[in-house]
């Protein structure tokens, strides 16, 4: 179970995570390969919470995303993720969000 202090925290992981692939140029991420990622840094996650937590930062318009649904297996896809000025604000500290942890 995935409490808000720990949904606070990963939403300023994710977002972190997006800005530093932004910075840097990098091939848009996806809703899997950010999951790998938060894994490989010890978080204790699965794509449905990955696709939760960029949904949040979604509604909060602190990042973008297109959604691809696939008809035929009623699965769907989060791809070309990109931090908006807003994420970034958060990020430098500019700004802040009481809904977004960020160390």
């Amino acid at each position: 179970m995935t409490g808000p202090q720990q949904k606070r925290r990963l939403r300023g992981v994710v977002l972190k995570l997006i800005y530093e692939n932004h910075e840097s140029q990098k091939h848009r991420l996806d809703d899997v390969t950010l999951t790998g990622v938060l894994e490989r840094l010890q978080f204790d996650v699965y794509v449905n919470l990955v696709r939760e937590i960029l949904q949040d930062l979604q509604e909060r318009r602190l990042i973008n995303f297109d959604l691809e649904r696939n008809r035929v297996t009623g699965t769907s896809a989060i791809r070309q993720i990109q931090i908006t000025p807003g994420g970034r604000d958060i990020i430098e500290k500019t700004s802040s969000n009481p809904a977004v942890e960020v160390e």
